[in-house]
């Protein structure tokens, strides 16, 4: 499966570490997403867990600490879009930790390439009913130009939960989706199981970064 485009990693890298988090409901969508971004740039900046040595623990800390706010649950579902009505309760679990684990490993090694001059702009949201879309901008002044990023929330149980993010123009749900139609037009859903198995052990022996971009500012 092809990885996600190159700027995808920059809205997702500081959010996708952990699917479950218990947002205050007085928090409106956009100070969920600035609050997130805020912690987890502060984890990624802290010298004192800098280096190769320290890449797992930084991992461990992001999801600690930030806690992202994703739906996991919606984001599997709107991925395997049609094809989850056919799923039985149980493939449909199978199919949430699944896909969970290989966001979560995907972008795992992305963390180094995480640059502390990075800006990030929070410029408008959009609120209708339970849903909501929240517009930022990430300024990276190694290529100096911005990349629009849209996280896509809504509210469940009180909670404002990310469902799907556009960088670009491009959505990750509809990324994986279109993967995944491709792979269950041609064959069932349990090659379909197999190859995210078999996507997720080649992510599990892939080499950890060398280089360390992050550093304090």
């Amino acid at each position: 499966m092809n990885v996600l485009c190159s700027t995808l990693w920059k809205a997702i890298v500081v959010m996708v570490f952990a699917f479950y988090a218990p947002a205050q409901a007085a928090e409106s969508p956009m100070a969920v997403i600035r609050t997130t971004i805020e912690k987890a740039t502060a984890v990624l900046q802290n010298p004192t867990g800098q280096g190769t040595e320290h890449f797992q623990a930084r991992i461990e800390k992001v999801r600690a600490v930030v806690e992202p706010q994703f739906d996991a649950q919606e984001v599997a579902k709107r991925t395997l879009g049609s094809y989850w009505q056919e799923r039985t309760e149980e493939e449909r679990q199978q199919f949430i930790s699944l896909f969970t684990e290989l966001v979560q490993k995907t972008y795992a090694g992305t963390l180094d390439r995480y640059n502390a001059d990075v800006k990030f702009y929070y410029d408008q949201e959009r609120i209708d009913d339970k849903f909501a879309e929240v517009d930022t901008r990430i300024f990276d002044p190694g290529k100096n130009k911005a990349f629009a990023i849209t996280y896509k929330l809504h509210q469940k149980n009180d909670k404002w939960l990310i469902y799907d993010i556009v960088a670009e123009n491009v959505s990750m749900v509809r990324n994986y989706r279109n993967q995944f139609d491709r792979i269950l037009s041609k064959s069932s859903y349990q090659d379909l199981v197999q190859t995210l198995r078999t996507k997720i052990k080649e992510l599990d022996v892939a080499p950890q970064p060398t280089v360390n971009n992050a550093s304090a500012s």
